[in-house]
């Protein structure tokens, strides 16, 4: 009788077990370092975190969970650092469209209806500029729209947890430190890859290399799903420093053509200024220095000089880039670039036109050239006398 009891009370605790708990099996992911998604190493899974855990609790929450694709954990942290990882564990928002928190306090309504964000809720005297952020970066005047927020309202989880809202909902990778006290434990090595899903058994990318993971190798019966991507940062460009004699910044990179989308014919370098990367003014400079330069683009990372044949002979440490366009009609939106035009070259006229007093006047808007940028205009000025 005794040992009856006690097998149904065996049976019972895993039934309850297996009701509260997936049953689940951890794969630590190498090398060492919290859980990070797609992205790379800054590119952080949304997730919530406690303090006060041991792994075995902190495995056994991510269990009991259905969107906990696992778990970072750290025992020496806090009294032992629990981070759980998945779509949703953050929070909810009161209205179900946004999936985080940002999105969340950002619901509103302007009174442009193509303008969805409170930042890009208005016009800027820079018709290529799309948002205030972007207006400042051209040094354009943003004339602000009614924008009437959604006063939606964002509930984190419950305590003892704090939610954070990121775009990543699953594990690629760690932040792969050669030495940390954080372990990532991966509930599903294969999520972050592409699969083909359906009825059929063909529809299965089982034993397939994240390579060949294409569409192309999925069948037409079944369902194609890409591998999740993180979104590719674009800081916004850290502002025009509005070189004198110079059209305008524009936002965005360069382009042609009537639409604005053809690549313009040129040269590009991220290597080849002073320090590396090329500073706005020694952009501007390579730009003067082509005789045929029409323009640049300018961003954090690269310099590209806009031009016919500039990609012939583009120099050391340029890179050719050609295209069948030569002129620049607009701009592509990139946050990271500004566009500028209208090299001033005109300007060394205006000092032959002046008398001498005039010119020493007018030699002050040419202050801020580097000597290169003098070099060149001093070589304009002696063909000038020669011809």
């Amino acid at each position: 009788m005794i040992s009856f009891l006690n097998k149904t009370l065996v049976l019972s605790l895993a039934c309850l077990v297996s009701t509260r708990y997936k049953i689940q099996a951890y794969t630590m992911v190498s090398p060492a370092g919290p859980c990070r998604g797609p992205g790379g190493v800054n590119d952080k899974v949304n997730h919530r975190s406690a303090i006060e855990h041991s792994q075995e609790e902190c495995e056994a929450e991510c269990s009991a969970l259905d969107n906990c694709v696992g778990f970072s954990y750290c025992a020496v942290c806090n009294g032992g650092e629990c981070i759980l990882h998945g779509e949703g564990l953050d929070g909810t928002c009161s209205d179900p469209s946004a999936l985080n928190e940002v999105a969340c306090e950002g619901l509103g309504t302007c009174e442009f209806p193509d303008q969805t964000t409170e930042d890009t809720c208005g016009t800027c005297s820079e018709s290529t500029a799309l948002s205030e952020t972007l207006c400042i970066v051209v040094g354009g005047t943003w004339l602000k729209g009614s924008w009437q927020s959604a006063s939606a309202v964002w509930e984190g989880p419950e305590d003892p947890w704090t939610g954070g809202s990121h775009h990543s909902t699953v594990i690629k990778g760690t932040t792969e430190e050669a030495n940390s006290n954080y372990v990532c434990l991966d509930a599903d090595l294969d999520d972050h890859f592409a699969h083909c899903i359906g009825d059929d058994a063909s529809c299965n990318f089982q034993d397939v290399s994240e390579e060949n993971r294409i569409l192309e190798n999925c069948p037409s019966i079944c369902t194609y799903v890409p591998a999740p991507v993180a979104p590719r940062e674009k800081p916004p460009h850290a502002g025009d420093i509005k070189l004198p004699g110079w059209d305008a910044a524009m936002s965005g990179a360069c382009r042609g053509g009537p639409d604005h989308t053809d690549k313009v014919n040129g040269k590009y370098s991220n290597t080849a200024g002073a320090d590396g990367v090329l500073t706005q003014s020694e952009c501007a400079d390579e730009c003067l220095a082509e005789a045929d330069c029409l323009g640049y683009a300018h961003s954090t990372a690269w310099c590209i000089v806009y031009g016919p044949n500039l990609h012939e002979t583009p120099g050391d440490g340029w890179t050719g880039d050609n295209h069948a366009e030569v002129k620049i009609t607009g701009t592509k939106a990139n946050p990271s670039y500004i566009c500028v035009t209208g090299p001033p070259r005109n300007v060394v006229d205006e000092v032959n036109k002046n008398d001498p007093e005039d010119a020493t006047s007018s030699g002050n808007h040419l202050a801020h050239y580097s000597p290169r940028s003098y070099a060149f205009f001093g070589l304009v000025l002696i063909w000038r006398a020669m011809s």
